[in-house]
């Protein structure tokens, strides 16, 4: 079953049941840079804004549950990324692994003050570590190119994939959601970290590409975002 809840993350968390959810996989905005993150005056409205989300959800998870926060730092703000980490940590959030989605097709940077920046993080968190559980015996084959290697590892080699018969703008017109993940990337999540019937949560939705994927592959999916 695939939910939408349209409005405000840190209000609509609360009609979500405590200790409902096995996966929590969600990219917040990246504060400002487009049109669609313009609803933040400042850098530090965002960091309160997302330490009141990240502290919401944490009554959501499941105690056996997994949440797994993608996150990039940027030109302006090459922090940030370390400082929701420290948020998450400042709420209990057992950090258990640092994912470097190496998402090498960006569009080359031309200024010769910063490198072109070809990572993202994705940090995995839980209650605790205790009774954790990944399903590492996923089928290899199909994503070999993201290990390259017989190890399920922490460094996943996926292209940053744009839908080429829509332009940029169009895809990030959701105000509180993210670009979209490659399918792939989703995928593998789906698989490494839930079961069927599980019941996952994306705090940032967009356009609910996570949704779909969630629904062929026989999980329950609860999607938030602001329009």
């Amino acid at each position: 079953m695939k939910t939408k809840i349209i409005g405000n993350v840190n209000e609509k968390l609360d009609e979500i049941e405590n200790n409902s959810i096995d996966l929590i996989f969600t990219s917040p905005p990246y504060w400002k840079g487009f049109e669609y993150e313009s609803y933040f005056n400042s850098y530090l409205q965002y960091i309160e804004f997302c330490n009141i989300w990240i502290k919401k959800i944490k009554n959501k998870l499941k105690k056996n549950g997994f949440f797994l926060l993608n996150i990039a730092n940027d030109s302006e703000t090459t922090i940030k990324a370390f400082e929701l980490l420290n948020i998450c940590t400042n709420n209990y959030w057992k950090l258990c692994d640092t994912i470097i989605w190496n998402c090498y097709n960006r569009q080359p940077c031309n200024s010769n003050r910063r490198l072109t920046n070809q990572t993202e993080f994705i940090f995995l968190f839980r209650h605790n570590s205790s009774n954790m559980k990944i399903n590492k015996n996923i089928d290899l084959e199909k994503y070999k190119n993201i290990f390259e290697t017989k190890n399920v590892g922490n460094i996943w080699k996926i292209p940053f994939q744009i839908n080429k018969k829509s332009n940029l703008k169009k895809e990030l017109s959701s105000k509180f959601g993210h670009s979209g993940w490659p399918k792939i990337l989703c995928e593998l999540v789906i698989d490494l970290f839930s079961n069927e019937n599980d019941t996952i949560l994306d705090c940032f939705c967009g356009n609910f590409i996570l949704g779909d994927i969630a629904e062929k592959k026989k999980r329950n999916i609860i999607g938030i975002d602001l329009n």
